[in-house]
């Protein structure tokens, strides 16, 4: 049980982040910031959470961590998820993309997945002029692909708020 503690703070300062240098974002015509932490609530992690509920239980006692990234955008670590909100561009995230990211249809505008060391499932969805990531832990026994609906779920729950 302490593991599963010890491990969840762990992958959440060493986690890789979405943030992209300040000089990717410009100011004019940026969308109002958002706050992640806002839009990432106990009930949505407590619904799309891949944890087991004993594990979860455990994550959601840490209180959510929220940062600025970007010039405009948010990120919050809550519960074994980490939601960033306007990190970078959309065409920043396309001159990054690589073919690890696969489409994903039916979410947003646009929307990518892929495993990440198989450590973490990252979802990026844009809709209209906002970016919305998701990066979730893969608990132990699971893949990033058993979790992708989890991400996508979350993803939709997210979006009309962002409007």
């Amino acid at each position: 049980m302490g593991r599963i503690v010890v491990s969840l703070l762990i992958m959440s300062w060493f986690a890789p982040r979405w943030t992209a240098p300040q000089t990717q974002r410009g100011a004019a015509g940026s969308p109002q910031a958002i706050h992640a932490c806002a839009l990432l609530t106990k009930e949505l992690v407590t619904e799309h959470s891949p944890l087991s509920k004993e594990s979860l239980n455990l994550a959601i006692q840490i209180p959510p961590m929220e940062n600025a990234v970007g010039q405009s955008g948010s990120e919050c670590d809550y519960g074994g998820v980490t939601l960033t909100i306007d990190a970078f561009t959309p065409e920043y995230f396309e001159k990054q993309r690589t073919p690890a990211w696969t489409p994903v249809t039916g979410v947003g505008d646009t929307a990518y997945f892929r495993d990440n060391g198989g450590r973490f499932a990252e979802l990026y969805v844009r809709t209209g002029a906002r970016g919305l990531g998701i990066q979730m832990g893969v608990p132990m026994g699971r893949t990033s692909a058993s979790i992708q609906p989890n991400a996508v779920a979350l993803a939709k729950a997210i979006l009309p708020k962002l409007k």
